[in-house]
């Protein structure tokens, strides 16, 4: 064997055995390695009894009917696991490995290491003493007394740590009198668990178990922890029951010392046509409201082939409920909330609905808001994009409109909608040409103020879309580039009809903005259609970088004229009855539009700015304007200042002036400052403010933050969160993550852990 000591020799484990008793040379043992290994394939690297054997070393000596014994770089190979230490021992009769020096054994991604070992390789059973361990996919290390290999998928530990710290910096780690990782149920399970920050144990339990992959199991989730000024402390500890593959149930006590302990009910479920997910959450006895509160969510669907059928419904206990427990600004300004039941039929050309639409309107500060429910709808829409050419599209609609007030009338709805357009297109131009025509009847209920319980009308409408792009070279601000030319006009045509005696079911006056002005109507819904002789023209250009494609400099100026008075209006009394539409009084006389523009531009590579204005000529003032600049010079490193005006004297919930800065940034390498700041000028108060700290560690992230805001109910609400998440495990205390995101735009936080691995990431 004298010859061999001078390269590495790597032998098939049948084929080293023969090798040694003179049958096989060592050149010949590796080219069937080579030879039998031609593409990674997944299924040579799982665990398996039948598996080839390889092994590995600088020295080989032994009998192939006792022991082989490998020196200096040794290593075993077998299905997927591997052995190496600087010397090895394998004992053919009981199929055993003993390793001492640097031993080590790996597998899927899993390693552990120590001075000695002592394996079975069919098994895949065995012993370590005075071990360190990683699972490299969640980046989770540690170290243990004694780890005892039971089988190919399970292992115990006693007396160990978890952290995915570094070695030299364990900022925290979890310590347990013993643990065990059950590969094939990707998960982990301990005993006498206590977790250590900063050298302090701040937490412990009895029994602990988390995942180490994104397969579910049951056991408690991570607390939450909260403060607010209306519930007091907020404590809520989920508890998780998987209960089978395709439904679960999580259950979540949820402590406020303000207000009681209310019970979370989630369940979920999964089957091959039907799924679905149902919320209750219930309050007994709320000290604060003394009475019992409730908020219910369901979502349903069934789905099969091409009939389908939808719930979404919605209900809570009373009018301040999703603003005493929703935590955030977004939620608590939900005034409506749908009860809406969906049978649905596709085919390929075609597809129909038939729905309930019922609500619960809360009563926000006496806001006239309940619309009408449709008990029920139904709907017919064909749609063929290239019939010889034309684009066709037929809407056929039969509506019941209930209200729940009695000075609203109620009564039925029946539309006709055909539309046909020819699109053509060309290198820098398009052109559509389009004819529409609506038919509506009514059968409204009998009111002494109705004079007609049957009205209805018929219209036609014409409209011309077309437009030109110029391409040209250029450069911005040394950079080359291209630069674009591009006018669009549309020209719409609808008569007049009168309409005075239609209500109001489900139609508003369309926002006017660059996507409307290149509509026809005016109106959204079909119980208005506004009279039309009118021409929109915008002109757009850009700059486009050459190298990049990225888009450098944005500008549009657009306004539509009128060549005829608007005489279509709502009803008198009607809450849009005095509606501005785009810049005019519905039935006075203006001869065009609010005008319109907006300019974007990317100052430098981290400094961009956007500012949108509509100018009312006829009131020669801006009505709205929206101006915003954004700073970031690097990734988690943000500032950004935004104005926000809207003129609407006679509406005092849509007359807005405000001033909004928002920002992270560093204060030290570590330490990041949030803050959020929305002040209305008009009101001479903040609307919402977010301020905090958070701060970076290699292992860990801490986040405090505080949060302040005036509900539609003009109160004020104050909530602070505080967490701690542990990088590669989980978090502790209440996530701020959503209110920072939807507070601060362009926000960032450090990506976690991956949850699952490929085959070959972790391969060796």
């Amino acid at each position: 064997m004298s010859a061999l000591r001078t390269r590495k020799i790597v032998l098939g484990l049948t084929a080293a055995l023969s090798a040694i008793a003179g049958e096989v040379t060592a050149a010949d043992a590796v080219r069937v390695k080579l030879d039998s290994v031609r593409s990674l394939d997944p299924a040579l690297g799982a665990p398996s009894n039948d598996a080839a054997s390889f092994i590995e070393a600088d020295r080989m000596e032994g009998s192939a009917d006792d022991e082989l014994h490998l020196y200096g770089d040794a290593q075993i190979r077998r299905g997927g696991t591997v052995l190496s230490a600087d010397r090895i021992t394998y004992r053919h009769a009981d199929d055993t490995v003993r390793a001492n020096g640097n031993a080590r054994v790996a597998r899927q991604g899993a390693s552990f290491s120590g001075p000695s070992m002592l394996f079975r390789i069919t098994s895949r059973s065995g012993e370590m003493p005075d071990a360190e361990w990683e699972y490299a996919p969640r980046g989770l290390r540690g170290c243990a007394k004694n780890i005892k290999f039971l089988s190919g998928d399970t292992t115990t530990m006693e007396d160990v740590t978890i952290t995915t710290c570094r070695r030299d910096d364990e900022a925290w780690f979890i310590r347990m009198n013993e643990l065990e990782i059950d590969e094939y149920d990707q998960s982990a399970s301990g005993t006498g668990a206590t977790l250590h920050f900063q050298g302090v144990p701040i937490l412990g339990s009895p029994w602990f178990a988390f995942p180490i992959s994104n397969q579910r199991r049951s056991g408690f989730l991570t607390p939450t922890y909260g403060m607010s000024s209306t519930r007091g402390v907020d404590l809520s500890v989920p508890y998780y029951f998987n209960i089978a593959p395709n439904y679960d149930y999580t259950l979540t006590p949820r402590i406020m010392t303000k207000r009681g302990v209310m019970m979370g009910n989630q369940f979920r479920f999964l089957l091959p046509n039907v799924e679905g997910e149902l919320n209750l959450d219930y309050l007994p006895n709320d000290r604060e409201y003394d009475d019992d509160r409730y908020g219910l969510r369901f979502e349903g669907e069934y789905r099969r082939d091409k009939l389908g059928f939808k719930v979404d419904y919605n209900r809570v206990s009373d009018d301040s409920y999703i603003s005493d427990f929703s935590g955030n600004i977004r939620e608590s300004s939900e005034s409506v909330l749908p009860q809406e039941y969906t049978l649905t039929y596709d085919e390929t050309y075609w597809n129909t609905f038939l729905r309930v639409t019922k609500n619960q309107t809360l009563d926000i500060e006496d806001l006239d808001t309940e619309p009408y429910e449709r008990v029920p709808q139904f709907l017919w829409r064909g749609h063929t994009g290239d019939f010889n050419g034309f684009e066709l599209e037929t809407v056929l609609e039969a509506t019941r409109f209930q209200h729940t007030r009695s000075d609203y009338v109620d009564g039925s709805r029946f539309v006709f909608h055909q539309t046909v357009s020819y699109p053509l297109a060309g290198p820098g131009w398009f052109i559509t040409p389009k004819a529409q025509f609506l038919a509506t009847s009514y059968d409204l209920d009998s009111r002494a103020y109705i004079n007609n319980t049957t009205p209805g009308m018929t219209v036609p409408t014409l409209s011309l879309d077309a437009g030109l792009v110029f391409e040209r070279d250029s450069t911005w601000f040394g950079r080359d580039a291209y630069q674009t030319l591009e006018p669009r006009i549309f020209y719409a045509w609808t008569p007049y009809r009168d309409q005075s005696e239609i209500p109001i079911f489900d139609s508003t006056i369309a926002d006017l903005n660059f996507t409307t002005l290149f509509t026809e109507n005016v109106y959204s819904g079909y119980d208005r259609v506004s009279e039309a002789n009118q021409l929109t023209a915008v002109l757009s250009t850009r700059y486009i970088d050459r190298k990049t494609g990225l888009e450098l400099f944005r500008a549009s100026v657009g306004q539509r004229q009128y060549f005829n008075d608007q005489r279509v209006t709502f009803p008198e009394g009607s809450p849009y009855y005095w509606y501005r539409d785009n810049g005019r009084v519905v039935g006075e006389q203006e001869v065009r539009s609010d005008l319109l523009a907006s300019v974007g531009a990317r100052l430098t590579r981290n400094i961009t700015s956007s500012a949108a204005a509509q100018y009312s000529s006829a009131q020669n003032r801006f009505v709205k304007i929206n101006a915003g600049l954004r700073w970031m010079p690097k990734p988690m490193s943000l500032m950004g200042l935004y104005y926000r005006y809207n003129y609407s004297p006679d509406d005092a919930y849509n007359h807005i002036k405000q001033v909004d800065f928002a920002m992270q940034w560093p204060l030290t390498e570590r330490l990041y400052g949030l803050f959020r700041y929305n002040y209305s000028l008009r009101g001479s108060k903040p609307l919402e403010v977010i301020g905090g700290l958070e701060y970076h560690h290699d292992c860990w992230i801490f986040r405090a933050v505080a949060q302040r805001y005036t509900t539609t109910s003009n109160e004020e609400e104050t909530n602070f969160f505080l967490q701690l998440e542990l990088s590669g495990l989980g978090s502790i205390g209440n996530n701020p993550l959503s209110e920072l995101q939807r507070n601060i735009k362009g926000y960032q936080t450090r990506t976690s852990a991956p949850m699952t691995s490929a085959p070959y990431d972790y391969y060796e």
